[in-house]
């Protein structure tokens, strides 16, 4: 299962925490998790492994509200 869902805001646990929401989940064939993720001020679709991504300070205000 995975631990983001499409319309997640994450961002980047690496490099300077570059923001941004899920646009996909995908399954790899040896069974990993793969989200694309549209990054603010990319203009394009980046492909990461669930341990680069931590969920959102702002996301995570949210599911508390849930």
């Amino acid at each position: 299962m995975s631990k983001f869902a499409v319309g997640d805001r994450v961002e980047k646990a690496t490099d300077d925490h570059e923001s941004g929401v899920v646009v996909a989940v995908f399954s790899t064939d040896d069974g990993n998790v793969r989200y694309a993720i549209d990054l603010e001020g990319y203009g394009a679709l980046q492909f990461l492994t669930e341990e680069k991504l931590v969920v959102h300070p702002c996301q995570s205000d949210m599911r508390q509200v849930r």
